[in-house]
């Protein structure tokens, strides 16, 4: 039988190293994000296809769930959709830790509506109408007479805070946006319902029956373009794109070292590519490389 003891790793206690025979294997605990959760899950298994000292046990619950973990000192590393908060720096410090955070992929959140909508692009207007309640048929936007009806995320989801402020510009959402808890259950609500519409992220809307993605212009003079523009996503003409990040307990050392120089290497930029998001661009990856 195997001997189980608990390592510090990165300041905190969590990280399990199980012994059996000669070989040892460090386990590290990381949670958070939805929109995060099958990438880093791919990547987790191609990590551990490539060495055999460290596993990583991944799981979602959403970017503020990930976040109070590591504030609370629970897990190693957080997996969030959106940048730490100011007052959740300052409770981490003020718990002994020291969050360091990494950008590890770009997504682009799709707008995706039912397959059979005619609807062709949005302007962020109409798409903050859509969801404040001032729009709620689509023929208001050049679709058929027929009700919207808004998904969206639950609260504790980074997805659902960038949109809020981003689309929203922190108006409050209609009552009628019925909140979904990730990203699959939005894409099959909308694949169920003719009038629905969802935000997800970029990996998911490719892989999700049943619906397509509504190219967005800024207004009704500009160009409207897809989440699937890589060109647009880089530049910043997609105004959904957004980076995507993991959130370590102090300068990584350790086995949390060796995990996330695994996310920024060639291979794992690969995995970022094979699970539909963007890979880091040279110049923010040369940055986030040099934290380490």
């Amino acid at each position: 039988m195997g001997v189980v003891a608990v390592l510090v790793v990165a300041g905190v206690g969590i990280a399990m190293l199980t012994q059996g025979g000669d070989n040892e294997t460090t386990t590290l605990k990381q949670q958070g994000s939805d929109t995060l959760l099958e990438l880093m899950t791919l990547m987790s298994e191609s990590f551990e296809d490539a060495q055999d000292d460290v596993r990583v046990d991944v799981t979602g619950g959403g970017s503020g769930v990930g976040i109070n973990s590591l504030i609370e000192g629970t897990i190693d590393v957080a997996q969030a959709s959106r940048q730490m908060k100011a007052s959740e720096i300052t409770a981490a410090k003020n718990n002994g830790i020291e969050p360091i955070e990494f950008s590890v992929a770009i997504d682009g959140i799709a707008i995706v509506v039912n397959s059979a909508n005619t609807v062709e692009s949005l302007t962020m207007e109409q798409l903050r109408g859509i969801y404040n309640g001032t729009i709620t048929n689509w023929n208001q936007v050049g679709g058929a007479n027929q009700p919207i009806l808004p998904y969206g995320r639950q609260s504790t989801s980074g997805t659902y805070e960038f949109f809020f402020e981003t689309v929203m510009k922190k108006e409050d959402f209609a009552t009628a946006v019925s909140q979904e808890t990730g990203n699959a259950a939005i894409a099959t609500k909308v694949n169920q319902n003719a009038g629905g519409i969802g935000y997800i992220g970029i990996g998911y809307a490719e892989q999700a029956r049943g619906v397509k993605m509504v190219p967005l212009s800024a207004d009704s003079e500009s160009e409207a373009f897809p989440p699937t523009d890589a060109e647009a996503v880089y530049a910043g003409d997609y105004l959904l794109a957004r980076d995507l990040y993991v959130y370590t307990a102090g300068t990584p050392t350790g086995a949390t070292l060796t995990w996330v120089e695994y996310i920024l290497s060639d291979e794992g930029q690969a995995v970022v590519e094979e699970a539909g998001f963007y890979k880091l661009d040279a110049d923010t990856l040369a940055e986030m490389k040099a934290k380490l």
